[in-house]
C-alpha cells in the first residue's frame, strides 16, 4: 500500500478588522431622582386637606397638600406692620429733630462744623436700624403666613402621609413622604474594564445614551436615558463602579409602567473602537493565547491584545494580522508546527469542542 499522510481538519476564522461600537450591559432598579419627607415650618392645627392628600396621588410644584390655622400669624402680620409704622414715624421725626438743629446752629452763629451729638445723628442710626428691624419682622410675619399652607416642593407623588385634619404640628413635624415621579434614576453596575468604555464629555464626565427594559406577562417594554453621573467610588463588596442614568418616564406603549422599584436590563451605549477584530471564543487556548493557521497551513500559538468578550466572541486590538486564520477546533494533541488541513467556518457551523477522528482527512 502507499504511504499516507493523515491531517486533522479544523475549522477556521478569516481575521477582519473594523469599527465596533460598544454596548455595555447592566441591570438596576429604578428610583426617584428626589425623595423628601415633608415637615412643617410652623406650628398650627391642621385645618384643611386637599382631597388627593394619600398615597399614590400627585401634585403639581406649589400645590397645596394641606392648611394649618393661620390667625395666629395674621395678628403677627398686623402687629408687626403696626410696629414698621411707629419706627418709620420715629425716624420722620429725628429727621425733622436734626434738620432744626443743624438751623438753630446757624443762627446761633457758633462757627465751625456742628458735631454729631448736635445733629442728632446716633438718635437718627438707632431710628433707621428699628425700621429695618421692624420690616424684616414684617417680612418674617409674612412667610409664615405662607407657611400657613404647606405646598409640594416639586412635581410630586405622595410615598405616605403621616397626619390629618385635626392634628397638631410643630416646626420639623414630618406631615407626608414625596418623590419626584419624572425623571427617575437607575444605579447601572459596570465592572472596572467595562468602565473604561464609557463615553465622556470634554470635561471628563460619563457620558453616553441608555435603553433598559423590563418585562411583564411576556411584554417588554423600552424607554430611553442618560448617563448623567458616576458615584466616583468604587464598590468594596463587588468591585465595580456605578454611573447613574436619568430615565424619562414619559413614553407611550403597553407593559408594565416605570415606577421606583422596578427592576430592570440596561444597554449602554459606549465608545467606538476605530479597529478591532471579533474572534470567536474556542480559538482561545488561554486568556491571551490564540491558534493561528499560517500559510503554510501549520497551527502557531500566538500572543494577543484582549479588550473585552462579547457572548461568544472576544474583542481582540493587537497580536493578528487583517486576513489571517485562526483555528475554532480543539485537537487532541495541541503541538505548535503540526499541519492540519485548513476548513472555512460558516455561520450555520458550530465549532467543535475537539476534533474527532472522524473528521481526518487523508493526503496521498
Amino acid at each position: 500500500k502507499a504511504d499516507v499522510n493523515t491531517l486533522p481538519a479544523v475549522e477556521v476564522h478569516t481575521v477582519t478588522y473594523e469599527p465596533v461600537e460598544i454596548v455595555l450591559p447592566s441591570q438596576g432598579i429604578i428610583e426617584s431622582s428626589r425623595r423628601t419627607q415633608l415637615a412643617s415650618e410652623v406650628a398650627g392645627k391642621v385645618i384643611a386637606v386637599s382631597p388627593k392628600f394619600e398615597s399614590g396621588e400627585s401634585f403639581d410644584e406649589d400645590e397645596i397638600l394641606l392648611e394649618l390655622d393661620s390667625s395666629d400669624y395674621e395678628a403677627a402680620l398686623a402687629q408687626a406692620k403696626s410696629t414698621l409704622a411707629d419706627m418709620k414715624a420715629a425716624l420722620a421725626m429725628e429727621k425733622a429733630r436734626s434738620d432744626q438743629a443743624a438751623r438753630d446752629w446757624k443762627k446761633l452763629g457758633r462757627g465751625g462744623e456742628p458735631d454729631d451729638l448736635v445733629l442728632r445723628i446716633p438718635q437718627m442710626e438707632s431710628a433707621e436700624a428699628k425700621v429695618e428691624s421692624a420690616d424684616a419682622m414684617v417680612a418674617k410675619a409674612e412667610n409664615d403666613l405662607k407657611r400657613s399652607k404647606i405646598r409640594a416642593p416639586f412635581p410630586a407623588t405622595i410615598a405616605s402621609t403621616m397626619v390629618e385634619k385635626g392634628g397638631y404640628v410643630t416646626p420639623g413635624t414630618p406631615v407626608a413622604e414625596i418623590f419626584q415621579t419624572n425623571p427617575f434614576e437607575v444605579r447601572l453596575p459596570l465592572s472596572i474594564d467595562d468602565s473604561q468604555f464609557l463615553k465622556s464629555t470634554p470635561g471628563g464626565d460619563p457620558a453616553g445614551e441608555v435603553v433598559i427594559s423590563a418585562e411583564a406577562a411576556g411584554v417588554v417594554r423600552e424607554w430611553k436615558g442618560k448617563i448623567v453621573r458616576t458615584e466616583r467610588e468604587i464598590d468594596r463588596m463587588t468591585r465595580s463602579l456605578y454611573v447613574v442614568a436619568e430615565i424619562d418616564s414619559e413614553s407611550s406603549g403597553e407593559g408594565v409602567s416605570l415606577q421606583p422599584g422596578l427592576f430592570v436590563q440596561a444597554r449602554i451605549t459606549g465608545r467606538t473602537i476605530p479597529e478591532a477584530a471579533k474572534i470567536p471564543f474556542p480559538a482561545f487556548l488561554d486568556l491571551k493565547r490564540v491558534v493561528v493557521v499560517d500559510e503554510n497551513d501549520q497551527i502557531r500559538f500566538r500572543d494577543v491584545t484582549i479588550l473585552r468578550r462579547e457572548d461568544d466572541a472576544v474583542l481582540v486590538s493587537k497580536g493578528l494580522k487583517e486576513g489571517e486564520r485562526v483555528s475554532l477546533t480543539e485537537l487532541a494533541n495541541m503541538i505548535e508546527g503540526v499541519e492540519v488541513e485548513p476548513r472555512k467556518a460558516t455561520p450555520d457551523d458550530s465549532p467543535p469542542a475537539e476534533n474527532p477522528e472522524t473528521e481526518l482527512t487523508v493526503k496521498p
